[in-house]
């Protein structure tokens, strides 16, 4: 069984994606949306599937739902079986 090999973007790069600015991801990331899947120094980096995936369940629990970011919070931690 081949292992899929995990592409990890930096908080800059994760704001491109998103089309949020950097500050925005930030505040994801304390509010617990976005999870950092690794470190280097003090850099965070996150796996850029999660983020692409992330944008798009945002999105539509924001838009069609109207969630908050702390009640996706706990949505997406019960989805993906994250601890919080």
């Amino acid at each position: 069984m081949a292992t899929r090999k995990t592409k990890l973007i930096g908080i800059e790069d994760a704001a491109c994606l998103f089309g949020k600015s950097i500050h925005q991801m930030r505040e994801y990331k304390s509010k617990g949306l976005l999870k950092v899947a690794d470190c280097q120094g003090n850099k965070d980096l996150y796996d850029m599937a999660e983020v692409i995936l992330l944008k798009h369940l945002i999105h539509e629990m924001r838009v069609r739902e109207g969630l908050s970011l702390s009640q996706i919070s706990i949505c997406l931690d019960q989805m993906m079986g994250r601890a919080a």
